[in-house]
């Protein structure tokens, strides 16, 4: 409802009834929903750590490695090298053994206990008649395709079984705390033996080709 008012000098005023109220703000009736930061992902497994890898596996490895290289050698066709090779690979197979059990290496020594475990073997290896003659296999494998033959069906096979031999006594030796020093070849020879003949027969081979002492 509108009055006029009488303002002096001029005419009334208008004034209006009532004043118009502001309008409250809506209040918020829902609230923010709050956000759960929750991981998804799982936590990763815990790394687990290598068994450590025992001596006696290692042994095997370092035997298994040098009786492969050994056969390889068994194949060079020249006469004197393939001998040379073959020492090469047997005093390495005896260095790392020592060196495996923490024994000091020795070379000449390593070197004798080749020649003596060799000739626990030589009758066996020889043995069998006109074909087990070491004179008659030396003129059989200078003869052309006869010659390499020859040498393939035995030598490979002697030379494994031999260095396999060699390396299962030396392994004993070392892993009991002997070394170099205390090696004896006399005290081992049944065991070498034993070790050269179960080689053999696993291989089903009769190797009738021995090579010379390194």
């Amino acid at each position: 409802m509108v009055s006029e008012k009488e303002t002096p000098g001029g005419k009334a005023k208008p004034e209006t009834a009532a004043a118009s109220a502001p309008t409250p703000a809506p209040e918020a009736v829902t609230a923010a929903p709050e956000t759960t930061t929750a991981s998804t992902s799982e936590a990763a497994p815990e790394a687990t750590p290598a068994a450590p890898v025992s001596t006696e596996a290692q042994a095997a490895e370092i035997i298994r490695k040098h009786v492969l290289l050994s056969a390889a050698a068994g194949v060079i066709p020249l006469n004197f090298v393939d001998t040379a090779a073959l020492a090469v690979v047997q005093l390495r197979l005896l260095k790392e053994l020592s060196e495996l059990h923490g024994v000091d290496f020795r070379g000449d020594i390593g070197r004798s206990a080749v020649g003596t475990l060799f000739a626990t073997v030589a009758p066996t290896a020889l043995a069998g008649g006109l074909l087990g003659s070491m004179a008659f296999n030396m003129a059989l494998r200078s003869v052309p395709v006869i010659g390499t033959v020859t040498r393939l069906a035995t030598q490979p096979a002697f030379n494994s079984a031999f260095t396999y031999a060699l390396g299962k006594v030396f392994q004993q030796h070392f892993a009991s705390g002997g070394t170099f020093l205390t090696f004896q070849p006399e005290k081992v020879k049944t065991y070498f033996r034993e070790k050269f003949e179960e080689a053999r027969r696993r291989k089903g081979a009769t190797p009738e080709a021995a090579p010379a002492a390194a």
